[in-house]
């Protein structure tokens, strides 16, 4: 089963580097989970968000959609957290890696066909993810939200979406 979203969130913005460690321990293996360990151990919180984020691209398209969607919302939650406490951090690493964990999140949503969950966190991770100026995720994003409205109907919705659809984008 592994940690919960809140167990991840709360050892990434408010615990030690050991009890980073030992949630990252408790996840199933994956490929980068021993590096992932050590960077974990760092007392500077972008190294260790980096811990987690390659953990939880180990886990993306995996046979554990559950699993998946946990790391990749708890991943999105830390780095909003580490985003108001820091700044977007070095390299933006907050900011990007916000948006790559949501579009994980979609991922993992997508292979359960969860369209109303995927426009819900779309609605809100959008415009917190505009503000921040974020862009290598955003086409992909928009695209996903206007694709979960087209799954659920909302035709009037996704149309207006993508009429509002900036040109640079």
């Amino acid at each position: 089963m592994g940690p919960d979203t809140s167990q991840i969130v709360r050892a990434f913005t408010e615990g030690s580097p050991q009890d980073r460690q030992a949630v990252l321990a408790g996840l199933p293996p994956s490929m980068t989970r021993e590096v992932a360990l050590q960077l974990a151990g760092s007392d500077e919180p972008s190294i260790a968000v980096v811990a987690l984020d390659q953990v939880t691209a180990d886990h993306v398209g995996s046979r554990d959609a559950e699993m998946s969607l946990r790391l990749a919302l708890a991943c999105y939650q830390v780095c909003r957290r580490l985003f108001d406490d820091y700044g977007a951090g070095p390299a933006q690493v907050y900011v990007n890696t916000a948006g790559r964990s949501v579009n994980f999140a979609v991922t993992a949503l997508r292979s359960s066909g969860d369209y109303a969950t995927i426009l819900e966190l779309l609605d809100e991770a959008l415009p917190w993810l505009e503000a921040a100026r974020h862009r290598s995720h955003l086409p992909d994003l928009v695209v996903a939200r206007i694709e979960a409205q087209v799954e659920l109907g909302r035709h009037d919705a996704a149309a207006q979406s993508l009429a509002a659809v900036p040109e640079d984008l």
